[in-house]
């Protein structure tokens, strides 16, 4: 093989690569847009057959979880939140309580 043909090999090579992989992307996010999906379709349920505390209750059991991973995040000295956000984890804190 001369060596034109090689550099002509190893581009063809290069571009089968990258639409692989391009591929495998496109798939992956076909299959996160089809969890997405459903778990819209879940809460939709869970809202249908048990009304809006459903909802209410996977919002603030999210609210605790995201202050929980901040506050056991390192290097983090100041935590901004909005100002309604004390009186939305107190809500959710209450709520948790009474499910749980």
């Amino acid at each position: 093989m001369t060596e034109a043909e090689g550099k002509k090999r190893s581009v063809e090579l290069n571009a089968d690569a990258e639409l692989y992989a391009a591929e495998q992307s496109a798939k992956a996010r076909r299959v996160q847009a089809d969890a997405e999906a459903y778990a819209t379709q879940v809460v939709a349920v869970a809202i249908q057959e048990n009304g809006l505390e459903a909802a209410q209750y996977q919002v603030a059991l999210k609210q605790v979880e995201a202050l929980n991973a901040l506050g056991n995040g390192t290097g983090k000295s100041t935590i901004v939140l909005p100002a309604n956000a004390i009186e939305a984890f107190g809500d959710a804190f209450k709520m948790l309580r009474g499910k749980v």
